[in-house]
């Protein structure tokens, strides 16, 4: 008797050597260490991280949020294997023009 698995397939592996960011629910590959630039953001449940490239997420749609830095075009991300909402990203800030 043959037990059948089903095996993850993420869109982009990661290089093992690299120290890398994963998803807490299926583990799929989001960022290498090296794409960190900052620790220092605060998110609406606690500690957020800034990085420059991700992989294997998903957008949402863009929307204006009030951030502690003022007023933001921001989308949702999600890992594209398990849909878990991971954070967002920037869109562009919204400038009024006076």
């Amino acid at each position: 008797m043959v037990k059948m698995t089903r095996s993850k397939t993420f869109q982009a592996y990661l290089p093992s050597c690299h120290r890398t960011y994963s998803c807490i629910h299926c583990r799929a590959h989001l960022a290498n260490h090296d794409e960190l630039i900052s620790k220092s953001f605060q998110g609406s449940r606690g500690r957020a991280y800034l990085f420059n490239s991700v992989v294997n997420v998903g957008c949402g749609p863009a929307e204006e949020r009030v951030l502690l830095t003022g007023l933001h075009a921001v989308a949702d991300i999600y890992c594209e294997n398990c849909k878990t909402t991971l954070g967002w990203k920037y869109d562009f800030p919204c400038i009024e023009w006076g």
